[in-house]
């Protein structure tokens, strides 16, 4: 999935039956929307510093309780992309102190 698809699809994805499942009356639509709304600013975030949507992703999903989840999906260049972006913020925050 690429972050953009609807609620299901992407839901689905890395779906373990033993761990997670689907509460009558918990409103999970609710939480993927803003879920959705907060990973599609993080990847306008990544793009804008250069990481290319191929190495890392953010990708929206809930939690069992219907509670918005975003996780980082990526590739080990888009991880160390992330590492030197932290980096250098640590070292502008480091320097502002």
């Amino acid at each position: 999935m690429d972050g953009d698809g609807d609620f299901f699809g992407e839901s689905a994805e890395g779906l373990e039956p033993d761990e997670w499942l689907w509460v009558r009356g918990v409103d999970y639509a609710a939480g993927w929307r803003e879920a959705h709304a907060a990973a599609g600013e993080l990847n306008v975030l990544l793009a804008g510093c250069g990481v290319e949507r191929w190495q890392l992703r953010a990708i929206a999903d809930t939690d069992a309780q219907g509670r918005g989840v975003v996780r980082l999906e990526g590739v080990a260049a888009g991880w160390l992309r992330l590492e030197e972006l932290l980096a250098q913020a640590a070292e502008v925050g480091r320097e502002a102190a």
